[in-house]
């Protein structure tokens, strides 16, 4: 999981490493990039500390002021902002910049127009949702704050002390999208609501009281009376801004549920359905139309069935022993450990950065990732973080190709990559859904080559991973595109499985609750297989799987089409190696 916060700009970028580079920097365009980098890093305080463990290095000496309070007009006047910006972008003679900046470049200018097209649907705007809204988060989230000296400290309490106006700006928000009849469903706010409730009845406040002490004892910079002065503050910023906060948004959205529908499909909504094409396409970084991936999954779908179908009729006894491996591996660091040391045949090697293993507070876990990935300061990549969920919701048999997307081949390996090169840090604030997911999706399925499984019952734990991504993303879009209810969502389900009604139920409402959000797993990782026949064809005979993860890696976020584009030159430029 990427962390992501309510920013009103977004600037994206990517490097192309190559043998040589003809053509000098342009200062100008470096200054541009330079810019954006410290006025997005520094768009809150959230952002700032988990972008940088130094800003003034990068020139930034503004600091913000916790989290900034917007209003609907705020998020319908970046339409202007965004053209201005893409005005400015192309002022440069793309053509006379170096590669690697006609690449950001690209990105650049592809991530506005992106943009400027979704200012048609500003109303849609949203920054709560049950499992990837700002509300869920943040607790963890300000429980990793990285505190190493009194700026840090301040930051850190600029954000408590802002979340008042903050959250009222959120709720602000829904009010308006109840005007303008795009307020989520009613099942989506009792969620919400409900993930608010438990942090204040589960007391999870818990888990920034001990957080923060943890982190206090460390903090040399304050005696011990100015260490207690602290956790004092501390606890009354919790009783005087956090609670009230989330009590506030939890009532607000209670008093709005009258207003919202029953029917959470997209498709439901005025404008909804062309709402939904462009949001498939910003989040997932594919140009293919909603027809031609429903026609990829189905095919993909119905291949991987063919091919269990076959296994199954060859030995169905493989179907229990695929798992066998599980029991091989006593502990996530041992899991981490073995496949940061297997993949090294396959990948590029890691990078040599530690990880720490925590666990998801109980408080959070009905609500939270089986696992998720937290990106460390781009200046300082030895604070990288996996949360585990305990849920009684996940199977923790699917903990190690859950590591493998979160750890290595996946989100960690492939930041840890990128930071250990010397790229634009503008790089590093990219949001290609995608991309991302594609590729932890595409490293756990590869990862099964590392349990020791027998070949085809690797076979097997790929082609059911693959049927499962492609059968969630047809449902996401039956249910966003075609209008499924529950029942045709069941229907659908029972035709390649067993599923029982609440299993139905809990999908569907996962769905409605995060539109797309599967498709950024599922396109993200069929575009990957696709992107990957085109480079061993380009590439012919000189082809290998570490070359391919290598473009991949060393690209960094991007749109498909982008990557697919650029293989050629990449393979021109890397034919040295």
């Amino acid at each position: 999981m990427k962390k992501s916060f309510l920013c009103l700009i977004l600037i994206l970028s990517v490097t192309l490493c190559s043998c040589s580079n003809t053509k000098p920097e342009n200062s100008d365009f470096t200054a541009f990039a330079d810019q954006w980098f410290a006025a997005l890093a520094s768009s809150d305080s959230l952002t700032l500390n988990y972008t940088l463990a130094n800003p003034e290095s990068y020139g930034i000496t503004d600091p913000p002021n916790g989290f900034q309070p917007f209003t609907y007009d705020d998020l319908t006047r970046q339409g202007a902002a965004n053209e201005n910006l893409l005005a400015a972008l192309q002022d440069f003679d793309r053509d006379n910049l170096p590669a690697d900046q006609q690449f950001l470049y690209d990105i650049l200018e592809e991530q506005l127009i992106t943009a400027i097209e979704g200012d048609a649907y500003t109303a849609f705007s949203e920054a709560l949702g049950p499992t990837t809204g700002i509300q869920a988060q943040l607790p963890v989230l300000l429980a990793e704050f990285d505190i190493d000296d009194s700026f840090d400290l301040d930051q850190y309490f600029q954000i408590l002390e802002s979340l008042p106006d903050y959250f009222t700006s959120l709720l602000r928000l829904e009010e308006k999208k109840k005007e303008l009849h795009t307020l989520p469903c009613r099942n989506t706010l009792k969620n919400i609501i409900s993930q608010c409730r438990q942090f204040l009845d589960g007391d999870g406040c818990s888990l920034l009281r001990e957080a923060f002490n943890a982190r206090l004892s460390g903090c040399s910079f304050l005696s011990g009376e100015e260490k207690e002065r602290v956790r004092d503050r501390h606890e009354a910023c919790i009783q005087s801004h956090v609670l009230p906060s989330y009590q506030m948004l939890a009532d607000g959205l209670a008093r709005l549920l009258p207003f919202a529908g029953e029917n959470g499909s997209l498709s439901s909504y005025p404008s909804g359905a062309e709402y939904y094409r462009y949001l498939v396409k910003s989040t997932t970084g594919s140009s293919l139309s909603i027809e031609q991936l429903e026609q990829l999954m189905t095919d993909k779908l119905a291949s991987a069935e063919r091919a269990l179908a076959a296994y199954a009729a060859k030995d169905p006894s493989l179907f229990s022993s695929c798992t066998d491996y599980v029991v091989r591996f006593h502990s996530p660091e041992q899991i981490l450990s073995h496949l940061k040391s297997s993949i090294q045949s396959d990948f590029p090697a890691p990078a040599g950065s530690a990880c720490e293993v925590k666990y998801v507070d109980p408080s959070l876990e009905d609500f939270l990732s089986p696992a998720f990935y937290l990106t460390p300061p781009i200046d300082d990549n030895n604070n990288n973080v996996i949360y585990i969920n305990n849920s009684a919701c996940y199977d923790p048999a699917s903990l190690f190709n859950t590591l493998a997307h979160e750890g290595y081949p996946g989100h960690l390996y492939q930041t840890c990559r990128m930071q250990d090169r010397p790229l634009h840090p503008l790089r590093f604030l990219l949001d290609y859904g995608g991309y991302t997911e594609g590729w932890g999706s595409y490293a756990e399925i590869y990862s099964y080559k590392y349990t020791g499984a027998k070949k085809d019952e690797i076979g097997i734990l790929r082609n059911t991973m693959i049927a499962t991504l492609c059968l969630y993303g047809l449902c996401d879009v039956g249910i966003h595109a075609r209008g499924w209810e529950k029942e045709q969502l069941l229907t659908f389900l029972n035709k390649h499985g067993s599923y029982s009604e609440e299993a139905a139920s809990r999908l569907y409402s996962a769905v409605i609750d995060e539109p797309a959000s599967y498709l950024k797993y599922t396109a993200g990782y069929l575009e990957f297989v696709r992107l990957k026949a085109f480079f061993k064809e380009e590439a012919g005979k000189s082809y290998s799987e570490k070359k391919f993860h290598t473009f991949v890696i060393d690209m960094g976020p991007a749109s498909f089409d982008l990557l697919r584009h650029y293989i050629p030159v990449w393979l021109k430029q890397n034919s040295c190696n």
